[in-house]
């Protein structure tokens, strides 16, 4: 995942000199998490007072939940000089992932820039080792819908006519093209192993990342999340040069594999989905789960015992009609709003999938704690009496389709690692088999 432009920009007072710029920054994270939001507005510049105020300020912070998560802590203050302009860093912790918070302050010690941005990780991204280059190159493929520009990248392989081409969903979360997590490319690896074997693909970023500011004022649900981008993407591919006799599919990760038999109705012209790590289960139930297994990892930390109480009475409102329509975001699970968990519960991926005409393939890692097992057998249960439908699943790789051992965990996403060559084989497989 790349920039997440989630701007605070504010006003002035006096603020005292002695403390550093690594302190001020600290005390401004705490007022904000506070939600001091009138406190905050005095650390700040007056060249950037005309572009946002307190209550503006407010809602940002109300929603960014929506898109990583609720904050849960704070922790790594680095600093560094650029010319007369001081640069403070604190890494966020939040459900979803970690985001640095990035101030840049004045030689007066007054905030002139702040937002949030990925955090850079300490290993590089490695190119996957099933990548020829000599077999393939990339394009920029900008994704339109209606005023929404997403910019995308089209990977065609060299010397093939009218080659199959693979649209690239990603999962949760304000993901950019390549679902970049720290150093691993998920997204890439497929698009660059696909084209190594004779299949084009289009990735792109989400909307809820190209846009993030701009949708803080609208409802976003799993149609303007997902949905309305990806059959934008068919339309575009169906009319573009390189790929209009091409045969077009939909493969989505995670909440995009969930949301896959949903773009399949709404386009005669994809032939086949691929589900890597879909939910069968209603996500908040899968949100449950994955509290409960890090449990498992640390049966000790009381913040998780706490973090899993709460929500338990999160998902009891989901699962209220009445209190869903009335809640707050921060008393729904991921910090998502009324409207978009209202969105998941109108949505039924399983029984959407049972009426999908077009053929299924159902990919899962076994040692996934995201989406797990039992929303494998569970797909495969209610699918497998179609016989156009498949279903794979591979022992040892994790939610990102990489290979590691023994029980899964987040740290795993931080060290560099490439989705397995075997799942991209399958995929080709699968892709290939229609002719």
């Amino acid at each position: 995942m790349k920039k997440i432009f989630i701007l605070f920009c504010l006003v002035i007072s006096v603020i005292s000199k002695s403390q550093t710029s690594s302190e001020l920054s600290e005390s401004f994270l705490k007022k904000m998490v506070r939600e001091q939001f009138d406190s905050c507005q005095t650390f700040f510049d007056t060249s950037i007072t005309d572009k946002i105020n307190a209550s503006i300020m407010q809602q940002m912070w109300s929603k960014l939940p929506t898109y990583v998560g609720e904050y849960k802590s704070y922790d790594n203050i680095r600093s560094e000089k650029n010319d007369t302009t001081d640069i403070v860093f604190i890494m966020c912790a939040f459900e979803k992932m970690k985001l640095d918070l990035k101030f840049s302050y004045n030689r007066y010690h007054k905030i002139i820039a702040l937002f949030f941005a990925p955090p850079k990780s300490k290993n590089a991204y490695v190119l996957p080792e099933y990548y020829v280059p000599s077999k393939l190159y990339e394009t920029k493929l900008t994704v339109k819908t209606g005023t929404f520009e997403m910019p995308g990248i089209l990977c065609v392989p060299n010397n093939v006519t009218d080659p199959p081409v693979v649209i690239l969903i990603a999962g949760s979360g304000a993901n950019d093209k390549d679902e970049t997590a720290g150093p691993l490319k998920s997204l890439k690896d497929i698009a660059l192993g696909l084209a190594s074997n004779g299949i084009a693909s289009l990735r792109y970023d989400k909307r809820t990342l190209t846009y993030g500011v701009r949708l803080l004022d609208q409802n976003v649900g799993i149609n303007e999340e997902v949905i309305e981008d990806a059959v934008s993407a068919v339309n575009i591919l169906r009319n573009h040069p390189l790929t209009k006799n091409s045969k077009i599919f939909v493969a989505g990760h995670s909440l995009g594999a969930m949301c896959a038999p949903l773009i399949a109705t709404k386009s005669k012209d994809i032939k086949a989905i691929i589900m890597l790590a879909g939910n069968a289960r209603m996500l908040e139930d899968v949100v449950v789960d994955q509290y409960t297994y890090f449990s498992t990892l640390d049966s000790t930390d009381k913040e998780i015992k706490e973090a899993i109480k709460k929500v338990k009475l999160q998902v009891a409102t989901v699962k209220d009609p009445k209190e869903l329509k009335k809640a707050d975001a921060k008393d729904l699970p991921l910090g998502a709003s009324s409207y978009y968990w209202q969105s998941l519960k109108n949505y039924d991926q399983v029984k959407t999938a049972k009426k999908v005409k077009q053929p299924i393939l159902v990919l899962q890692g076994e040692r996934d704690y995201q989406v797990t097992m039992v929303d494998f057998n569970w797909w495969k249960k209610e699918l497998s009496t179609d016989k156009k439908n498949k279903f794979i699943s591979y022992p040892k790789l994790n939610h990102q389709f990489m290979k590691g051992e023994g029980l899964s965990s987040p740290a795993e996403y931080e060290k560099p690692n490439n989705v397995e060559q075997k799942v991209i084989l399958d995929m080709v497989d699968f892709v290939k088999s229609f002719k």
